[in-house]
């Protein structure tokens, strides 16, 4: 008999494991400015001077405070990439338009590019000065 993949248990471990790695990554990034604050706090120190000698505001110190109760018990904070990524406003047929006024035209750069298509065909982008550039690349491979 062939064994073609591992027990289900195996892939759920390492899940975990990496999720607690995550954890601990985190748990390392908001632990120390939390501590030099406490720290500071028992000596007697008012906020302010918390706050200079451990690099936080007194709100992110009561932030970090909630993502670390939170990652004690294994919430990961939320990720801070956005969820909405620009997208480009042109088309292959805006393309294959500068690509072909790039091989009429060698000598002209971006600004006479956009020029000629804002002129001539009522090209209205926001991009086109990276349309340019791209159709650049795409003549120069």
């Amino acid at each position: 008999m062939q064994i073609k993949y591992l027990h289900k248990n195996v892939y759920k471990l390492s899940n975990y494991a990496l999720s607690q790695e995550k954890c601990e990554a985190h748990r390392k990034k908001y632990e120390e400015p939390v501590k030099k604050w406490e720290k500071l706090k028992k000596q007697g120190c008012n906020d302010q001077i918390a706050s200079e000698f451990s690099g936080i505001s007194r709100a992110t110190y009561f932030r970090y405070k909630a993502i670390l109760s939170k990652l004690m018990k294994g919430v990961l904070p939320p990720s801070k990439r956005p969820k909405m990524l620009r997208k480009p406003q042109w088309g292959e047929s805006e393309m294959q338009l500068v690509l072909k006024l790039r091989r009429e035209n060698p000598t002209y750069g971006k600004a006479k590019i956009s020029v000629i298509l804002k002129r001539d065909h009522t090209l209205i982008s926001k991009d086109h000065k990276n349309l340019v550039r791209d159709a650049e690349r795409a003549l120069t491979f």
